[in-house]
């Protein structure tokens, strides 16, 4: 990895500015020279100065200094993300097997969240195991989350449910909301965060639908119409009005909701070599429950 001053100068020259240009306010010339050949280190606040001059991202800079690699975390995050969202869950279990008492911190913690995955994606009590625990115990320590934590606020639905009851989900509901502002600006939302939201209202849907505790059940389709559509991709509003769609199965028109899946199904069925394979198991399922629940109340 090369030095900062070294990657600095490159994206620098790259983009054709002058040193002068870069650091005038925030360090000397002489020092700038030694800065760019290697030979002095710099504090975070005169790092992010000089990042805003060149007007590149810290997370761009850092895969440009990694040799246009992503770091070993998000590597691994990328890999079991691939592998979940495939239902590639030999290769998810075979990842978890070998990294879950690594030397690395990062790669046993990266484990532990898997292993909620795994047991969370087909059982609908998931009980806190030794494999599980670490990363339980984390989530719920942690009163201010970061990106990381915010990331994985749905793993905890099904493990709180279980182990604290489905009585407890709304006090979750709270922390994951508080800490969710923290990262929604009056610029919009810069971390995908509103995404994740709609991914934590539609774990903790389906969670209070297994539990068959309906009231809570009902109370998602209020978070999830808080999420203005015009602050979500395109992705973000499929999903938004999928679980939308589920809800009216249960609880609103049942022909609004299915003729809405079918809108949603056809954009899915333009992309069949890569098909969303948790969606798809999500409405099988939703749709037959939603006829017992319809035909018992």
């Amino acid at each position: 990895m090369e030095d900062l001053g070294t990657t600095i100068r490159q994206i620098r020259l790259n983009k054709g500015f002058s040193q002068k240009e870069i650091y005038t306010g925030i360090m000397s010339h002489s020092f700038a020279v030694r800065f760019e050949q290697g030979g002095h280190d710099i504090s975070a606040t005169k790092l992010f100065a000089i990042l805003d001059n060149l007007a590149i991202s810290v997370d761009e800079f850092r895969f440009i200094q990694q040799q246009y690699q992503l770091s070993p975390l998000e590597q691994a995050l990328a890999k079991t993300e691939a592998d979940y969202q495939q239902q590639n869950f030999p290769a998810l279990t075979e990842w978890v097997r070998t990294h879950r008492d690594s030397d690395h911190p990062f790669e046993r913690l990266v484990a532990s969240y898997n292993s909620i995955k795994l047991l969370a994606f087909d059982h609908r009590h998931v009980p806190i195991t030794p494999a599980v625990r670490p990363a339980y115990d984390k989530l719920l320590a942690t009163s201010n989350w970061t990106l990381q934590e915010l990331r994985l606020m749905s793993l905890l639905v099904p493990l709180v449910a279980t182990n604290q009851g489905i009585a407890a989900i709304p006090a979750l509901t709270t922390k994951v909301i508080k800490n969710s502002r923290h990262y929604l600006t009056p610029f919009g939302d810069p971390f995908d965060i509103q995404a994740k939201l709609l991914d934590y209202y539609g774990t903790v849907f389906q969670c209070a639908l297994n539990w068959q505790d309906y009231d809570q059940a009902r109370q998602q389709k209020a978070h999830l119409m808080a999420i203005k559509v015009a602050n979500l991709s395109w992705d973000g509003r499929l999903v938004q009005q999928f679980w939308l769609a589920i809800w009216e199965l249960y609880f609103g028109e049942v022909t609004t909701g299915q003729a809405n899946l079918d809108k949603i199904m056809a954009i899915e069925n333009l992309f069949p070599i890569v098909p969303d394979t948790n969606l798809r198991t999500i409405l099988t399922v939703r749709q037959s429950e939603a006829q017992q629940y319809r035909a018992n109340h």
